[in-house]
């Protein structure tokens, strides 16, 4: 069965960190601090899914930013993982954001994380550009950003064939 979606608010602050500190490195995770003052924001959106149980179990946050909506994070908890409820999640977005009129779904992407870019790749996103030692490993190794994309124009919500 497939979990229903949800917005996010910014009384989903510590679940939200509880979820993204299961999928992040300590040094990557964010905090409750800025999931609430994330959520606040009126040009953010947040969609979760929640288990039987009442445990927030995915989630994607994306910034809207007219003609393009940026997605800032999305994680799985691990135990729900290679369920499809990251295409769920992703799907979701896509119908959420259609009467926002945003043309465009973009995001980065660390390229050490083949997992995530198959995903993405898989999902219809494609490889815009890189951008060199992005990101900040702990011990201080650098990473690239994968810059992709993939348009949302004209999405109504029903299956894409």
């Amino acid at each position: 069965m497939t979990q229903p979606l949800r917005l996010l608010t910014r009384e989903d602050a510590a679940a939200a960190h509880s979820l993204h500190a299961l999928c992040f490195p300590p040094d990557e995770a964010w905090s409750a601090w800025a999931f609430q003052d994330t959520f606040a924001l009126t040009t953010t959106l947040g969609l979760g899914a929640e288990d039987e149980n009442g445990r927030l179990t995915g989630m994607i946050i994306v910034q809207k930013t007219p003609p393009d909506a940026d997605i800032l994070t999305m994680c799985v908890a691990p135990d729900k993982r290679r369920h499809g409820l990251a295409t769920h999640l992703l799907s979701g977005l896509v119908t959420l954001l259609g009467p926002y009129g945003m043309a465009r779904l973009c995001l980065d992407v660390a390229a050490d994380n083949t997992a995530a870019i198959k995903f993405y790749e898989s999902s219809g996103f494609l490889k815009d550009g890189r951008r060199k030692n992005y990101y900040l490993r702990a011990g201080g190794a650098r990473v690239d950003a994968i810059l992709m994309s993939r348009a949302i124009a004209g999405h109504t919500g029903e299956s894409e064939a």
